[in-house]
């Protein structure tokens, strides 16, 4: 289930003194340490030295801190420290800056367990790869029961059956007032982790790393946001989903007759992507066309283009390499999107691509870029047709 491998001795050697006190009161345990050798190793022999049961416990508890240990985990844990320690503990804010990822993740996780474990979620699913979005009829909302859970595991192990990965998956479900999330764990082909035996030397334990799967259902747009590497996986979640946690089969749009994107604004040489001040936008430029010109000999043309270009000069860009943008259809753009602030986090770079796919994931600033994608008229997933139509008002009744 983790994305970093558990490794109790490095764990506990990049802790410090004070971060390891407060696990261990956390834990309830407390460690004999038989004063030989560096403290880390004292710590961990303490720690293997417990019950088999009461260990295995502790350190399922513990692969959510020790996913967030990771460097690019950082950023989840210092927005989790602005919301958790606030009043009379802001100061530990500015001190935790000085700490290591893994002071870091334990004081957080011991302060806040539920927002630590929101934060693991968010940070589980942009790690992966691909993201396909898929529009539901109407307003739904929906709470984790076991029933599903349960026929969701059965399906899906019924679905990896018939391929080469094999049956054995795990299914964990979580919602909160925003969403609905589902992650669905299942094997892969085995692989060796270096991992520290009883002795203290490093020896290769043959394991089988987790493949991750995702879905995540946003109330406010009833968008169904799915990760998996292939198309088969991304079908079978979004319709298992709507039958067994919507119990409706036919819920999600069909994109192959209606793309989520449609890409008209920007034939207009006059629209400059309007934003608000406090949203904190600068400029927001296209860097990529992916367009089929009228010409029968093209199949498809890509143009990259710098940032800062309107729309008028991205069409004049456009036409020296044959594409007209008034006319020519479009599957996909690449937008940049520039906020206040220094350095390479102020820039967001966006592929959109029909008739579902995208890069965005379930972070802050993607909510607020998806809010000014509909309101441009670029996400076109609100615009229904007669039949859809229909299915909302038979869903009302």
């Amino acid at each position: 289930m983790a994305n970093r491998e558990w490794n109790p001795k490095s764990f506990f050697r990049h802790l410090t003194p004070d971060a390891l006190e407060v696990l261990l009161a956390w834990a309830s345990v407390q460690l004999v340490l038989d004063g030989q050798g560096p403290v880390g190793e004292q710590v961990y022999r303490a720690w293997k030295a417990l019950p088999e049961t009461e260990r295995v416990a502790l350190e399922t508890k513990l692969l959510p801190v020790n996913d967030l240990c990771g460097p690019h985990a950082r950023p989840y844990l210092e927005r989790l420290a602005l919301q958790v320690w606030t009043n009379g503990h802001s100061h530990l804010v500015e001190d935790s800056r000085a700490w290591s990822a893994q002071d870091l993740a334990v004081r957080l996780f011991v302060a806040d367990e539920p927002r630590f474990l929101e934060a693991h979620q968010a940070h589980v699913l942009d790690m992966m790869e691909h993201l396909t979005e898929f529009h539901g009829r109407y307003a739904v909302s929906l709470k984790p029961t076991a029933q599903a859970k349960a026929a969701m595991k059965a399906a899906m192990a019924s679905h990896f059956r018939e391929t080469a990965f094999g049956a054995r998956c795990q299914v964990e479900d979580f919602a909160n007032d925003e969403k609905f999330a589902l992650f669905i764990y299942h094997e892969d082909e085995v692989a060796p982790f270096d991992r520290f035996n009883d002795k203290g030397v490093v020896e290769p334990d043959w394991q089988r790393p987790v493949v991750r799967l995702a879905a995540v259902f946003q109330f406010e747009t009833s968008t169904l946001l799915v990760k998996a590497p292939r198309v088969a996986e991304r079908e079978k979640l979004r319709d298992l989903f709507a039958q067994l946690f919507i119990g409706d089969t036919s819920y999600f749009e069909d994109t192959t007759k209606s793309p989520k994107f449609s890409f008209d604004p920007l034939r207009d040489d006059d629209f400059d992507f309007p934003v608000r001040g406090f949203d904190k936008i600068e400029e927001v430029s296209i860097v990529r066309v992916v367009a089929k010109p009228a010409s029968r000999d093209v199949k498809r043309v890509t143009v990259e283009m710098k940032a800062g270009f309107t729309v008028l000069g991205v069409r004049l860009l456009l036409e020296e390499h044959g594409v007209n943008l008034a006319s020519d259809e479009i599957h996909g753009v690449r937008l940049q999107f520039r906020f206040e602030g220094k350095g390479r986090q102020k820039y967001r770079t966006v592929s959109l691509f029909n008739p579902n796919s995208s890069n965005l994931n379930d972070t802050e600033r993607d909510r607020v870029i998806r809010r000014y994608l509909k309101e441009w008229g670029i996400d076109a997933s609100g615009r229904r047709s007669p039949l859809d139509a229909a299915a909302v008002e038979a869903a009302a009744q």
